[in-house]
């Protein structure tokens, strides 16, 4: 019996006129019926309950992992950058050097 069709089997037999004439038997069995209902529903609600918490670990571990993931393409881009522009100045370095040897040449060739 679905905790739904407990509920309206005891609003019945409460509800009926002769709700005086139930023993104190039939009430406790009422109460075990009940309680075992609710015990049923809690059952299923933690039980509910912690499958969804194994899921949000799931999901917390996969985006976790991700982010991980993320934040070594960021490194690496980064530190790629910083390889690039570090080319770049050597290269910007390099160019009046290369002006003064030829400022020397010209120099030697005039003595």
């Amino acid at each position: 019996m679905t905790v739904g069709e407990l509920l309206q089997t005891v609003e019945r037999q409460l509800e009926e006129p002769a709700v005086d004439d139930l023993s104190v038997t039939d009430l406790v069995h009422l109460e075990n019926q009940l309680q075992t209902a609710l015990m049923q529903a809690r059952s299923s609600k933690t039980h509910l309950m912690i499958e969804s918490i194994q899921s949000l670990r799931e999901k917390e571990k996969l985006l976790s992992e991700e982010n991980k993931h993320l934040e070594k393409q960021i490194a690496t881009t980064k530190n790629k950058r910083e390889v690039n522009n570090g080319m770049a100045l050597d290269f910007t370095n390099l160019t009046p050097a290369s002006m003064n040897c030829r400022q020397q040449k010209a120099t030697l060739n005039f003595l």
